[in-house]
C-alpha cells in the first residue's frame, strides 16, 4: 500500500500551502523541450478523448496546467520525483488532463452534479475501462483513484487537513494558470515558454464565463465557496495581472 502511494502520488501532504518549503526559492528558466507531456498507450488514449471534448481553450488550458505543475515540482521540490518516464508523471498527466472534463459543454448541464464532482466519476470510469473511449491503456485502480481524489479536491484549497501529492500540483498548476498564484515558484521566462506553446488568448474571460455558467446552473456548486472567484479570475488577464500580457 505504501508502494502505491508512492508510486501514484497518494503520499499526503499538509493542505495549508504556507508548509510548503522548496529547495530553491530561485528557480531557473526551462525550456518547454524539458517539459514534455509522457507518451504511453494510457496518455494518447486520453489525450485524444480530452481532445474531442475540450474546446480549444480549455484543452490548452490542461497543458499549461499539467506543465506548471511539471516545472515547480522538479524545481522547487525534487523529493516529488516526478521524474520522466515515472507513474507519478503518468498519473499528473491524466490527472491535468481530465481535471476539467466536466465543463465541457456535453456534459456541464447534463448533470446535478458539481463538474469536478462529474470529472472525477467520469474519470475513473474512462481509465478503467478503455472501450469508453477506444484505444489501448488502463489505468491501475491506484492510479486511477489518485487522479479521482485530485480532481475531485482540485478546488478544494484550504489550510486544513491533508491532501495528496498530486492534488498539491493540482492545486498550484490550475492556481497559476487561473488567478496568477504562486508565481514565485516559477522563473517568468518559463511562464513565457509555456505561453508560447499552448496560448491562453481569452483565457481569463474564458475561465471566467464558464464559473458564471456552473453557478447559474448549480447555486449549490462547489465552485460556489470560492468568495470572489470571477474577480481574481479576471485580475489575472487584466492589466498588472500576472498573465496580462498572454490573455
Amino acid at each position: 500500500m505504501a508502494d502505491s502511494a508512492k508510486t501514484y502520488g497518494l503520499t499526503a501532504l499538509p493542505a495549508d500551502q504556507s508548509q510548503d518549503k522548496p529547495k530553491t526559492t530561485s528557480p531557473q528558466p526551462m525550456d518547454i523541450s524539458s517539459l514534455q507531456p509522457p507518451k504511453t498507450p494510457l496518455t494518447d488514449r486520453v489525450t485524444t478523448y480530452v481532445k474531442s471534448k475540450l474546446d480549444d481553450d480549455t484543452y490548452r488550458h490542461s497543458l499549461r496546467v499539467y506543465t506548471w505543475g511539471l516545472a515547480i515540482a522538479r524545481q522547487c521540490f525534487p523529493d516529488f520525483e516526478l521524474t520522466p518516464g515515472s507513474k507519478l508523471e503518468e498519473t499528473w498527466y491524466l490527472t491535468a488532463m481530465l481535471h476539467d472534463i466536466g465543463t465541457c459543454d456535453e456534459f456541464i448541464g447534463r448533470t446535478h452534479l458539481s463538474y469536478e464532482f462529474f470529472a472525477g466519476l467520469h474519470a475513473f470510469d474512462l481509465l478503467q475501462n478503455p472501450w469508453v473511449t477506444g484505444g489501448e491503456g488502463i489505468a491501475p485502480r491506484e492510479q486511477a483513484e489518485s487522479v479521482v481524489e485530485a480532481i475531485l479536491r482540485h478546488q478544494d484549497v484550504q489550510d486544513k487537513g491533508k491532501v495528496t501529492l498530486v492534488t498539491r500540483l493540482i492545486h498550484w498548476g490550475t492556481l497559476l494558470d487561473n488567478i496568477g498564484a504562486v508565481k514565485e515558484l516559477v522563473h517568468p521566462k518559463t511562464i513565457e515558454n509555456v505561453v508560447r506553446e499552448y496560448p491562453r488568448p481569452g483565457w481569463s474571460g474564458c475561465f471566467k464565463g464558464t464559473v458564471e455558467k456552473e453557478k447559474r446552473l448549480k447555486p449549490y456548486a462547489m465552485v460556489s465557496r470560492i468568495e470572489g472567484f470571477e474577480e481574481v479570475i479576471e485580475k489575472n488577464g487584466a492589466p498588472g495581472g500576472l498573465m496580462a500580457k498572454y490573455d
